[in-house]
């Protein structure tokens, strides 16, 4: 990443730009937890509370093996026994990187049956979101007209929790992804230790927005001293209109931070 212009906005990806939160839970991480640890038989009721937890709580936007160790606990504690989830538990609390490849690592040093599985699971998840079909993913109506704008006067980065292969092919599919400076995912961390990793390249920290739907983009930006807009939950495309209606004049100028920013965050908050 190179800083070519005095501005920086920082975009997440699931949810925020892409359409993509239901249609990647409903059809990929839920339905393969299913069928890993063998749960069909609690589909109707699991399915639901993977729903609740992973789009409609503050966990919304974590990452896959957070999400997936707080589903494995419910599981461990109402439905049956997870073998060996205390270790992955373990792993998802102390891990410096949450990712197939650190996953990797940790089951090959310890044999943890539930680290086996759930690198099955993530792997799984892989495979199935690389057949959805062409045209299945789709940016918010909106987006393209926002980034369009941005791009004016502002580098652009995405920061998201997802992997590399499948969030750069939703940017590449929607024609989008030449807007883009850098694409950061979960290969190279949290999601608030890419946001430092971009502010070394020298922006001033009033000159930097964070755009995302989830906590965790809220968190990164708050760590790091930028800036943040919400994509509010069910309101995502009136959210990407009120951006360029006030909050992308407000950034430029430099009068988002203070009471506009309180504004927005409570707003952010109260939606969940």
């Amino acid at each position: 990443m190179e800083k070519r212009k005095e501005f920086l906005v920082c975009i997440d990806s699931d949810g925020c730009v892409m359409d993509t939160m239901d249609l990647k839970h409903d059809k990929c991480l839920a339905p393969c937890m299913l069928m890993v640890w063998d749960l069909g038989k609690y589909k109707i009721e699991l399915t639901a509370r993977w729903r609740e937890i992973n789009l409609y709580s503050l966990d919304r936007g974590t990452n896959r093996f957070r999400g997936l160790a707080k589903m494995l606990k419910e599981v461990n504690e109402n439905y049956k026994r997870v073998e060996g989830l205390a270790g992955y538990v373990r792993w998802v609390s102390t891990a410096e990187e949450l990712s197939d490849e650190s996953l990797k690592e940790a089951y090959e040093e310890t044999g943890n049956e539930c680290m086996r599985k759930a690198l099955a699971w993530s792997e799984l998840v892989n495979g199935s979101m690389s057949f959805m079909h062409g045209g299945e993913v789709q940016a918010f109506e909106g987006v393209h007209e926002v980034l369009g704008e941005i791009a004016k006067m502002a580098d652009i980065a995405v920061v998201s929790a997802g992997g590399s292969a499948e969030v750069q092919k939703d940017w590449e599919e929607n024609g989008l992804d030449s807007y883009v400076e850098e694409f950061l995912t979960q290969e190279g961390g949290e999601k608030d230790v890419l946001v430092e990793k971009l502010l070394e390249c020298g922006y001033d920290k009033d000159h930097v927005l964070m755009i995302g739907d989830a906590p965790s983009d809220l968190e990164a930006a708050g760590r790091n001293g930028i800036l943040f807009y919400p994509i509010l939950v069910r309101y995502e495309e009136e959210s990407w209109r009120k951006f360029l209606q006030g909050a992308w004049e407000k950034f430029i100028a430099l009068n988002y931070r203070g009471t506009f920013q309180r504004q927005v965050n409570q707003e952010f908050l109260n939606n969940f």
